[in-house]
């Protein structure tokens, strides 16, 4: 009789897991040369981590992006200075491959489990210009462009709860770089636990012939 409660409570507990939503506020703040990158996420609408990049500015001599974050977890608060060089963006790139390449039909479960995500709020406001007219209005029309491409993705992807809102305002007689980008995305754990499990089930062993040719090497 034990056994059944506590067999039940598990159960009980598994699926209260796997309905729970998670909510992710992301905020990204750009003034002139002033940056900040901010995600916050939520369960049962407690915080439980938290991003902060309130520095990101470029080192001149080493040709680097220098990040300095913040990361909040069940309130225990550590301190990064991360400094992004070209050659840890390629070593990323080839590692990205690698995983890529080891999981069958990644795509498919990618877009699956971005189809449960629902995008709740997304604001993306700009003020823009270069000091001349023509050339501000080029760069504006460019990037209403690419507003509206990253937008047609995001539908096509997830599903989007509420209108976004995209706005930019033109500055055509001064140097201006201002851009707030909102915005707040949902799912529930479940759905990722199942996206998990997927990417387990899908991932691919090293192929036979190369540990065919490591075994060759071996006894020669």
């Amino acid at each position: 009789m034990v056994w059944t409660y506590i067999i039940i409570g598990l159960i009980f507990l598994f699926v209260v897991i796997a309905i729970t939503k998670v909510k992710i506020d992301i905020l990204y703040r750009h003034h002139q040369d002033d940056d900040l990158l901010e995600v916050k996420t939520f369960i049962w609408k407690m915080r439980v981590y938290t991003f902060s990049a309130p520095v990101i500015k470029v080192d001149d001599d080493s040709a680097s992006v220098i990040v300095e974050d913040e990361h909040e977890i069940a309130g225990m608060k550590m301190k990064n200075k991360l400094p992004i060089t070209p050659e840890l963006i390629v070593e990323d790139l080839r590692w990205l491959k690698r995983f890529l390449d080891h999981v069958v039909g990644l795509h498919k479960i990618v877009r699956k489990f971005l189809k449960k995500v629902h995008v709740n709020h997304f604001r993306w406001h700009s003020d823009i210009g270069v000091g001349d007219a023509a050339h501000t209005a080029q760069l504006i029309g460019a990037i209403w462009a690419l507003k509206g491409s990253i937008i047609g993705i995001v539908g096509n992807t997830m599903r989007i709860r509420k209108m976004p809102k995209l706005t930019i305002n033109p500055h055509f007689q001064a140097m201006v770089s201002h851009t707030h980008l909102s915005c707040i995305i949902s799912f529930r754990i479940g759905h990722a636990i199942i996206a998990g499990l997927m990417l387990l089930k899908h991932w691919r062993r090293r192929p036979k012939r190369v540990r065919t040719n490591a075994s060759v090497e071996k006894n020669m």
